[in-house]
């Protein structure tokens, strides 16, 4: 090994790479260094805390015990110089520094050299790596790549557009709505070839997706989306009830059924919807639209407690009415007809079914059978007995109070076991619109006019007998009218009565009918007695 005063002029040379054998080899204290006296440069530093023992190569021994050495370190140097480090670099770095950047340049060259190629054998408008929708465009001319495009992405565009609102889906047709495909704008937007080395290189590795430039008439998108809306998309919310349907029993039976509740939808916004159209068309995947759930009134616990609890009940048989002399009987056919079940909703309460029976349809299912047991009320009348006027008092009725008996007949019926389906029939008084004492008072009491006339044949005097059963006892009140001629259409009686009615005071005249002036009731008497024809008016004497 080469020592260090070899060939050496100053501290800062360099040991040629071949005079050393080992550079990792440490040097001990017996490694062979040059005096110090015969080297032409300032003195060692003293370092009297370094200990003599192997030391690594370009490294130094102090020897405190060298007392010659120590003076001429402090006699060669002045107080203020630095003492030189003595340097023996690792050269290995150096030629691994060579290799790297032999490896460089040849790794230039190689890249250069396939840069240039690839500018020469491509020849397309459209760089390479570059997709639209999946198809792949690079390297082509732009007629070309217009085609491919075309013959490729043409069912994907022709196809029907796909809308999806939750669970409902329809679709419309892309050209009606004025959606279109610009394929030169699509391909000029992949722009042309690059001659970024960088971009040319790493689109061998990889790829650029262009999107399809799209035309969308907006108009004509909402006109559509509004149209499918209304005629597949919106639907209303069901809100629940109950239906009937034929039992198939012989005794004409019901079977009630639950509506089930259903929610609505609809399209919350149509101007969202129409921009998810623009964003996502052309796609084989249904574009998406907001939409908004419409809740029904009714819940399904809701419709069926009403069903169970008493629709079912009401309908399960015949319900007997038992009258006062009589009774009938509703078939479920009947209640069913009079049935009807209608939501009802309060603020704050939560909606039911409200059960209710039209009183006419069941009055008419039992109206034959019951309304025998109806009495009617009879007015007080005078009747002529012996030809003088005798009050007939008068007689209160009774009749079926309809609205009472059918009150309670849900609640009842729904609730009532088997055997006890029936209903008492509730009645309700009918006074007589004349009373015995409105009679009484008319004060009746004298003949205030009489007439008569004899000669008469039988021919004469007609239907003798139809003309007294119309005529006997009619009350004609103050101030109202007396049609003569209605009661005596034959000549021999009208003149009799109009006579008779003269004489009891009132105006009367030919052919007119008869108002009656005097403040107080009259009524009317008439016979017949073979050839004598008499009219008789009874009143309150003035």
């Amino acid at each position: 090994m080469a020592r260090p005063d070899d060939d050496v002029d100053d501290v800062g040379d360099v040991i040629d790479v071949d005079d050393v054998d080992d550079l990792d080899e440490p040097l001990g204290a017996d490694a062979d260094f040059p005096d110090p006296d015969d080297l032409d440069h300032p003195d060692y530093p003293d370092d009297a805390d370094d200990t003599a023992g192997d030391v690594g190569y370009g490294s130094y021994v102090d020897d405190p015990d060298d007392e010659p050495f120590a003076d001429d370190l402090d006699a060669g140097f002045a107080p203020t110089e630095e003492a030189p480090t003595w340097v023996v670099p690792d050269l290995r770095w150096r030629r691994r520094l060579g290799n790297a950047l032999v490896a460089l340049g040849a790794l230039t060259g190689l890249l250069a050299i396939v840069y240039v190629v690839d500018l020469l054998t491509e020849f397309g408008d459209v760089p390479r790596g570059v997709t639209v929708a999946g198809v792949d465009i690079g390297g082509l001319d732009r007629d070309e790549a217009q085609d491919l495009l075309r013959r490729d992405l043409g069912p994907l565009v022709q196809r029907a557009v796909e809308l999806r609102a939750g669970e409902v889906e329809a679709s419309f047709d892309p050209a009606e709505a004025g959606l279109g495909v610009d394929w030169a704008a699509t391909v000029e937007r992949a722009g042309g070839q690059p001659w970024s080395p960088w971009d040319r290189i790493t689109s061998l590795f990889g790829g650029r997706e262009v999107p399809l430039v799209t035309t969308v008439d907006d108009h004509a998108v909402r006109v559509a989306l509004g149209r499918l809306a209304q005629e597949r998309i919106n639907r209303p919310a069901v809100d629940g009830g109950i239906a009937f349907r034929p039992s198939g029993d012989a005794d004409g039976g019901v079977e009630p059924y639950a509506i089930e509740p259903r929610a609505g939808l609809r399209l919350s916004d149509l101007g969202a919807a129409v921009s998810a159209v623009r964003a996502h068309w052309p796609s084989a995947r249904p574009v998406d639209v907001p939409f908004e759930v419409v809740r029904p009134t009714l819940t399904r616990e809701a419709v069926h407690s009403v069903l169970d609890g008493t629709v079912r009940p009401l309908l399960a048989g015949p319900i007997l009415l038992r009258g006062d002399g009589g009774e009938s009987v509703l078939l479920p056919e009947d209640v069913r007809k009079a049935l009807a079940v209608e939501v009802r909703a309060r603020p704050d309460v939560p909606a039911t079914l409200a059960v209710t029976l039209d009183d006419a349809v069941l009055r008419g299912a039992v109206q034959g059978e019951l309304g025998r047991t109806e009495r009617p009320a009879r007015d007080a009348a005078l009747l002529f007995r012996g030809g003088i006027p005798e009050v007939v008092p008068s007689v209160p009725g009774v009749r079926i109070d309809w609205e009472r008996t059918f009150a309670g007949l849900v609640e009842h019926v729904s609730t009532a076991p088997a055997d006890q389906r029936r209903v008492d029939v509730l009645y309700q008084p009918v006074e007589p619109s004349v009373s015995t004492q409105d009679v009484q008072a008319l004060g009746i009491t004298d003949v205030v006019g009489t007439a008569s006339t004899t000669g008469h044949s039988p021919a004469e005097l007609g239907d003798v007998n139809a003309v007294l059963a119309t005529l006997n006892g009619v009350l004609v009140l103050p101030g109202e009218v007396f049609d003569v001629t209605a009661y005596a259409p034959t000549p021999p009686w009208e003149g009799v009565l109009r006579d008779a009615l003269r004489q009891a005071g009132l105006d009367v005249r030919d052919g007119q009918p008869v108002t009656n002036d005097t403040g107080t009731a009259i009524a009317v008497h008439a016979s017949a007695t073979g050839s004598t024809v008499r009219a008789t008016v009874w009143g309150t004497p003035s």
